[in-house]
């Protein structure tokens, strides 16, 4: 269902002239890996320098920045800018139909209020001719669940809230009220401008790039300052972020956002266990995967897997760590070796034809097969980190649950680039140690079916920290307790 991004090409043409230019304009756009055109829902710009940010929703594709005068009598007040426009998120949000938002205005001026929707479409707008400084308050009603941005335009400046519906208010409605007392709309004339404001059925499945739309900014603007950019696009049904793309920008230019659609694998796009848990499937290369960590206390053939207190290198046992925060669809349980493997022999094939504790059709990676997995992906340039073929981890690991840790490949680092590019969403599980469960947040390890070499009671699998860019094919006792993740036939 999720598509994960790859990598974001920022294309810049520098002349000398360009340095004595009024204006800078910076123009996004969405491609797919076989290069077709892939519709941006929203792009967030931020001036790290400067410290300001500017969100423009579909179908604002232009970012114009005006530089500064040369003289240097331009000066930057961040907190008045800011105060000049300001939405506070809604409330309440989640919210049942109707939800309420404050709106403050610093200078007077026309101002445009859109809804739109996670495709982009515009739901409901309303156009002031002119507002006058001062807090008023935005009430919204909406008529079907789902995802929505509110945006507010005025003067160049564009600020938006992201809301969530749960319920029917009745109908698709936008009020603005004097004050949060007193709601009235009559007063607040209709502009006859506002040209960006209309309703479209959906968005455009070609690039219209004669009609790029262009959100002007008022924030100031310097040749050289530090801007991030990152894309979104609607995927699968679901909005995805793209990587940001972070430097200097000196002329006006284009920022490609390239996104990888990830897909279910084609004839099974979930897998459900003897105890009705139903998994999501992605498919890697040529391999087919369940995306989520199993799950299950009983083996296809009906017989139980008992809960285990203790450790133990022979007899099965799954453990669940019901402490932790993390929920039992992203954790799964814990299993020891012996409960993976279910009596069948240690294998390192491909396929491994270990069935073991997997549903029927699919069966437990060998070690092999684990290298089938990490060498594709350290083949694709869109997966790999920092260029190097070695880090893989964030690719496979999953975009939430890791501790944080400072360092641009490591899965606790998603600062610069998200995690999950593969759609694998390896979870930091933890471990399960004598005194407790433990490294929750951590570390994530997937047992293979392999034994380690003249050690009889070691097995192989793959594992991922929080602070390491590889991901690993590493040995552990068999009475460790470790993630199963099952691959089909």
């Amino acid at each position: 269902m999720k598509r994960i991004l790859a990598t974001i090409i920022v294309c810049c043409c520098v002349a000398t002239a360009l340095l004595h230019a009024q204006s800078v304009t910076v123009t996004f756009t969405g491609r797919d890996t076989q290069n077709q055109y892939v519709p941006l829902s929203r792009v967030e710009a931020r001036n790290l320098t400067k410290g300001w940010q500017e969100t423009l929703i579909w179908p604002d594709t232009v970012l114009v920045m005006t530089v500064s005068d040369d003289d240097g009598i331009e000066t930057y007040d961040q907190t008045q800018n800011f105060a000049s426009l300001r939405l506070s998120q809604n409330n309440p949000n989640p919210f049942d139909g109707t939800t309420y938002v404050t709106l403050q205005v610093g200078e007077p001026g026309e101002v445009e209020v859109v809804v739109t929707d996670i495709t982009g479409r515009i739901v409901e707008t309303q156009c002031i001719a002119s507002l006058q400084p001062g807090t008023y308050e935005i009430r919204i009603t909406l008529a079907s669940a789902g995802l929505y941005f509110l945006t507010v335009r005025q003067n160049g400046r564009t600020a938006t809230v992201k809301m969530m519906n749960r319920g029917n208010g009745g109908n698709d409605a936008v009020t603005v009220s004097h004050s949060v007392e007193t709601w009235c709309t009559a007063s607040l004339q209709p502009a006859s401008g506002c040209s960006s404001l209309r309703r479209v059925s959906g968005r455009p499945s070609q690039p219209q790039t004669n009609k790029s739309h262009r959100s002007a900014t008022d924030n100031p603007f310097d040749l050289g300052d530090q801007m991030e950019y990152v894309g979104f696009a609607v995927l699968n049904g679901a909005e995805e972020e793209s990587n940001h793309v972070t430097g200097a920008q000196f002329a006006s230019g284009t920022v490609i956002f390239t996104f990888v659609n990830v897909q279910p694998c084609a004839d099974f796009p979930t897998v459900t266990d003897i105890d009705g848990n139903v998994y999501n499937t992605v498919q890697i290369g040529s391999q087919c995967w369940m995306k989520e960590n199993l799950r299950t206390t009983r083996y296809e053939d009906g017989d139980s897997i008992p809960a285990g207190t203790y450790f133990s290198s022979t007899e099965p046992y799954y453990y669940d760590n019901n402490s932790t925060s993390i929920p039992l669809t992203d954790r799964g349980y814990l299993y020891n070796w012996p409960a993976v493997m279910h009596g069948h022999a240690a294998s390192n094939t491909v396929p491994s034809g270990v069935q073991g504790i997997c549903p029927e059709g699919w069966h437990v990676p060998s070690d092999a097969e684990w290298a089938v997995l990490t060498s594709y992906v350290s083949s694709q340039p869109d997966y790999v980190c920092g260029g190097n073929p070695d880090y893989i981890a964030k690719a496979l690991a999953s975009k939430v649950w890791w501790n944080s840790y400072s360092g641009a490949c490591y899965p606790g680092d998603q600062s610069v680039a998200p995690n999950d590019a593969t759609g694998f969403a390896a979870v930091p599980a933890g471990s399960y140690w004598s005194y407790g469960y433990d490294d929750e947040g951590l570390y994530a390890n997937f047992w293979s079916a392999t034994e380690f070499e003249d050690y009889p009671s070691i097995a192989r699998y793959l594992g991922m920290d929080y602070d390491t860019p590889e991901a690993s094919h590493a040995v552990g006792t068999m009475s460790h307790r470790f993630a199963v993740r099952c691959l089909r036939n």
